[in-house]
């Protein structure tokens, strides 16, 4: 019995220290800022598994997560002015159709009338309104897209802010496994040892997923300024034709 009991505390024993080697591996060294997006992760020894979010160093990530909040909060006041100016201009959108409506109610009762020169010049100040209304329009949609595009990067550095949070936990529990595995304690502790490297691989996958998502929605905020971008020179060729003055 007592030999028993030696040999399996024997293998226990094994069974700690190369998983403790196993997790040592799967350490890399922290890398500096410039290695926050790698083209090409390096391989992993034929031992270990790869990790797939490399280590930096917690200053520089805290420093990513301040740019990212500061970006979310100025992203957050751009929104609530957009919202602002998008009313004003639907309001002036309707003002205008309306006095196009009562134009067009004074040209019909000057045909009436036989009235033609006073038609003549009601139909062109019919046209001049027309004109205005199509760049007061085209305003509208420009700040639409605003609203857009503010709502856009305010979501985008909302979830880099949470992917540089979720690396944090990730190096956090990093860190504990390698003071585990440095650690005579560590050795057999083989319960703990597996139980945090299931932690690290759920964070590391968690971590992975919202860094797409931060991605996914940085990529929507880029195609939402694009979308401004075309309303903005939409909105140039409607004040060209309304400077140029309605055709005769």
């Amino acid at each position: 019995m007592r030999i028993r009991s030696r040999t399996q505390s024997n293998l226990r024993a094994l069974g700690a220290s190369l998983l403790a080697l196993l997790a040592l591996a799967s350490l890399p060294a922290v890398q500096p800022a410039a290695a926050a997006v790698l083209g090409v992760l390096p391989d992993a020894a034929p031992d270990s598994l790869m990790v797939l979010i490399p280590p930096r160093r917690a200053d520089f990530v805290r420093q990513d997560q301040a740019v990212a909040d500061a970006a979310a909060s100025s992203a957050n006041t751009d929104l609530i002015a957009a919202q602002g100016r998008t009313g004003e201009a639907k309001a002036r959108v309707d003002v205008c159709s309306s006095e196009i409506e009562a134009l067009k109610a004074k040209v019909k009762l000057a045909k009436e009338q036989k009235s033609e020169t006073e038609r003549a010049n009601l139909e062109l100040q019919v046209k001049a309104k027309e004109l205005q209304l199509e760049a007061l329009k085209a305003r509208r949609e420009m700040r639409d897209a605003e609203v857009g595009w503010a709502e856009a990067r305010r979501k985008a550095a909302q979830v880099r802010s949470e992917s540089c949070q979720k690396e944090l936990e990730l190096l956090e529990k990093r860190d504990s496994l390698s003071a585990m595995t440095s650690a005579s304690a560590g050795m057999t502790n083989l319960d703990g040892l597996l139980r945090l490297q299931g932690e690290i691989r759920d964070l590391e996958r968690r971590g992975l997923e919202i860094a797409k998502d931060a991605a996914e929605k940085e990529k929507s905020a880029a195609e939402s300024e694009a979308n401004l971008l075309g309303k903005r020179l939409k909105l140039i060729e409607a004040q060209l034709a309304l400077l140029a003055g309605p055709k005769k």
